[in-house]
């Protein structure tokens, strides 16, 4: 159980640094404490809903009889790391522009989808192959888990708004995190699975 929550806690973490940064954006814009209210209430039903729809998926995948096929799940986070840290896009940018087009009324709406398109497609190829492996008797542990690290994000992100070294800092490692953790846990779950050794046996 303890190798479980510590591989939650590393791999969430990781994915909480591109959103860092993306909140460190919307407390920026909406800086009222109504706004605010609005800011973190979005975040986490944002980072709820994908949390809930890559479990989902996951319990989807346990179905599959062959455990080793399930651990082939590990390749895609490391391929979303990779590209992500190769890649010349600048997000941050992406999402600076969203925010100058839309709707200054509805808030609540405007965290929810900025969440899901900054975030969601990488966050959950991330969690779906570790929820896959995961002993979902432990799951409550690790919902709390991500509850409190989403939290002490949000926390930070609030405090550290007004401080652009701290942008300026995730602006530049954020993806070397990102490409750290995704290539980790992808590692992970091809072991755990058995999939790297069943390979290795049927080349050697």
């Amino acid at each position: 159980m303890l190798k479980d929550v510590l591989t939650a806690i590393f791999s969430y973490i990781g994915t909480t640094t591109d959103y860092f940064v993306v909140l460190l954006l919307l407390f920026g814009k909406y800086s009222t404490k109504q706004d605010t209210k609005l800011v973190v209430l979005g975040a986490y039903l944002g980072n709820g809903l994908l949390v809930l729809t890559s479990i989902i998926i996951a319990l989807v995948f346990q179905q599959v009889p062959e455990e080793w096929l399930l651990g082939l799940l590990g390749i895609i986070p490391i391929i979303i790391g990779v590209k992500g840290y190769f890649s010349k896009e600048d997000e941050v940018e992406e999402i600076e522009e969203k925010l100058k087009i839309i709707k200054p009324d509805a808030i609540l709406w405007n965290v929810l989808v900025i969440t899901f398109s900054a975030c969601g497609a990488d966050n959950m190829a991330l969690y779906i192959p570790y929820f896959t492996m995961l002993n979902l008797q432990i799951l409550p542990i690790i919902l709390v888990l991500f509850i409190i690290i989403l939290t002490a994000v949000i926390v930070a992100a609030y405090k550290l708004v007004n401080v652009p070294i701290v942008k300026a800092f995730f602006d530049k490692q954020g993806d070397l995190v990102q490409l750290i953790v995704y290539a980790s846990l992808g590692l992970y779950v091809l072991v755990e699975a058995g999939t790297l050794q069943h390979l290795l046996l049927l080349i050697y």
